[in-house]
């Protein structure tokens, strides 16, 4: 069975890089796609991109929603090549006629789709979210927002868990969610979400008393328990992210 998608621990390059500047690549990779309109790039950056996650660890039959992903992407471009009318024709099948624009536009459709993503993929899976927040608080975000924002995170899971405990625990009692009128259904999610709720608001009473107890909020600046050290693979990335912005940059003026 395949695990939830989520971040796994690892010592890859890049596992050690800085949450930040990882936030700028998936920035600049996503604004690349859609500025540069080229086939063969995204097709290179595709073929990168699934060659990375075997060279960290990371096997891409573990990854969740992959057949989805490469189906939707198939789906993209068969449409481009199907109904997109402008080009020379290359095949025509009755009434349908395949054009070169066609061919060139669904490759180039598919691949953007499949980058955007495989780096959204790559960014999850290498990437702490307690790093993430830590990194976003030392950057000048309140720690409070921090804070809200890890604790959401670590809450995910065990929500999850219970979900399952109660949807297994009206199983037994022969509860089912396939009834024939949508007023049962209605009635019977209210009853699988009423004990959710009543958690929920358990855990975060309990919580409150907790930080209250801790005086959180008191000061305007936290310590932190960890501290990050210096990565020289952070200068080289920053150094090729800078490089790489002004090629695109001068991509684009050359197309004016």
């Amino acid at each position: 069975m395949k695990s939830r998608l989520g971040y796994q621990p690892g010592g890859s390059f890049f596992h050690r890089l800085h949450p930040l500047l990882k936030g700028a690549w998936l920035v600049f990779l996503t604004a690349a796609t859609f500025l540069i309109h080229s086939p063969i790039v995204n097709l290179v950056l595709v073929l990168g991109l699934l060659l990375i996650f075997p060279a960290i660890g990371i096997h891409l039959g573990d990854l969740r929603g992959l057949k989805l992903l490469f189906g939707t992407a198939a789906l993209i471009a068969v449409l481009q090549f199907l109904f997109w009318g402008e080009g020379s024709l290359i095949l025509e099948v009755g009434k349908i006629g395949i054009t070169d624009q066609g061919l060139l536009r669904g490759v180039y459709l598919g691949a953007r789709f499949m980058v955007v993503v495989l780096i959204s993929y790559l960014f999850v899976v290498t990437t702490s979210p307690n790093q993430l927040a830590y990194s976003l608080m030392r950057a000048g975000l309140p720690y409070r927002y921090g804070f809200a924002f890890v604790t959401a995170l670590r809450m995910i899971p065990i929500f999850e868990e219970e979900a399952l405990t109660v949807y297994r625990a009206q199983q037994v009692r022969g509860v089912t969610y396939r009834p024939r009128v949508w007023k049962d259904l209605w009635e019977k999610l209210s009853g699988f979400f009423l004990p959710m709720l009543v958690s929920a608001m358990s855990k975060v009473d309990a919580l409150s008393i907790s930080m209250e107890g801790r005086c959180f909020g008191k000061y305007s600046t936290r310590t932190y328990f960890k501290v990050r050290g210096e990565f020289q693979g952070d200068l080289w990335a920053g150094l090729v992210l800078v490089l790489s912005i002004v090629a695109v940059i001068l991509v684009k003026i050359g197309e004016v």
